[in-house]
């Protein structure tokens, strides 16, 4: 945060400032994440109108009275926030840790095991998690199983490209186009 500048606008009838850190049931982390959020919302959209952050019944962020379309993503110390005044959006950041290995079988299908590369195994792994988790909150009416609902075409790792995937659940059936970013130790993937 820039020193003199004036973050009274993150303040709102919900929740204010003195709350979040405050909250005896928020680890340190999340209160900064939760701030950070509100400072970025407020970044973003440019304005100093207190928007009020709400979530749906399956976890999914609004701005309270607001026409904007809204996905946030945090880890640790990094939060993402994507925002589109006429489509869903999404947005997934995660810390490259190959611990993920360990419950990849949960969301990995073996047609997308395929074209993983070995050398690039961790990266395409996040990106596949990522892409996957950024669909559900694109699709945002909860009910999706990864490995069944969520399928992630083939593509050869970069750091910075995009990637096909696909929403198969019940009536829907929609291919949308995901971007993904390697920034430091992070895997980012965003869409629409």
């Amino acid at each position: 945060m820039e020193a003199g500048k004036d973050y009274s606008l993150l303040i709102n009838d919900k929740e204010n400032i003195a709350d979040i850190l405050n909250s005896n049931h928020k680890s340190q982390i999340r209160k900064q994440q939760l701030l950070g959020a509100r400072y970025l919302l407020q970044e973003l959209i440019g304005d100093s109108t207190p928007y009020i952050i709400v979530y749906s019944t399956h976890g999914k962020p609004y701005i309270k009275g607001s026409d904007w379309e809204l996905s946030i993503s945090h880890t640790k110390e990094y939060i993402a926030l994507i925002l589109s005044k006429d489509k869903k959006v999404g947005v997934d950041i995660e810390i490259l840790d190959p611990r993920i290995k360990r419950i990849e079988n949960k969301f990995l299908r073996d047609d997308e095991r395929a074209f993983i590369h070995h050398n690039h195994y961790l990266e395409q792994l996040y990106i596949i998690w990522s892409a996957k988790e950024t669909l559900f909150k694109i699709y945002e009416k909860g009910g999706l199983i990864f490995k069944e609902n969520l399928i992630v075409h083939p593509f050869d790792y970069s750091e910075k490209g995009t990637i096909k995937a696909d929403i198969i659940k019940d009536n829907h059936q929609k291919t949308y186009t995901l971007n993904y970013e390697r920034v430091v130790d992070l895997m980012m993937v965003y869409g629409e």
